[in-house]
């Protein structure tokens, strides 16, 4: 492969080209955590907030980036703050479960999803100041309905639920 050039660089992303190749990556290598959490009640716990790439509300599992502010971060700790921001629960730890890219066409970004152990809420969620979530904590028996309720409101589903889904199935886990 041709070394990439940079063609644009913006404070969060970065327009590079490799030959006649054009992708996207996060100048400051911040890596995206996706969170697989299930109450002990079997509550899944999803959100859902508006985006502007998409123009519209997308349900999604609770996300975010290790290192977002610029300083250092595990995965880990990543994981459990934005557990903490973005539903207002707390964790006793993080599981990995897998590795990958999140559109290997467009972006060299790789996700980790992670489990939530030990799940207990601390309070409401404390999102960014720019970030509009709503929770949700959906029986896990009553996801698929809600998701097709979510949907017939004009909402993008985010695929990576249903690989939470699989993996709170018993899916085997990708060390």
């Amino acid at each position: 492969m041709p070394t990439p050039r940079t063609l644009y660089r913006g404070q969060f992303l970065e327009f590079l080209a490799a030959g006649t190749w054009e992708f996207v990556q996060r100048p400051r290598h911040a890596e995206p955590v996706g969170i697989v959490a299930l109450t002990a009640d079997r509550r899944l716990l999803l959100i859902s907030q508006y985006r502007i790439p998409v123009g519209q509300i997308c349900v999604e599992i609770p996300a975010g980036l290790a290192g977002d502010s610029g300083a250092p971060e595990s995965w880990k700790a990543a994981a459990l703050r934005e557990l903490r921001e973005e539903t207002g629960y707390t964790a006793a730890d993080m599981e990995f479960l897998a590795r990958g890219p999140t559109s290997a066409g467009l972006t060299s970004e790789c996700m980790i999803f992670a489990r939530a152990i030990g799940l207990t809420k601390a309070g409401p969620p404390q999102p960014d100041a720019d970030e509009q979530i709503q929770l949700h904590e959906i029986p896990l028996a009553e996801v698929p309905a809600f998701l097709r309720d979510q949907e017939s409101q004009g909402r993008l589903i985010d695929p990576k639920i249903y690989a939470a889904l699989y993996f709170l199935a018993g899916g085997e886990v990708v060390k």
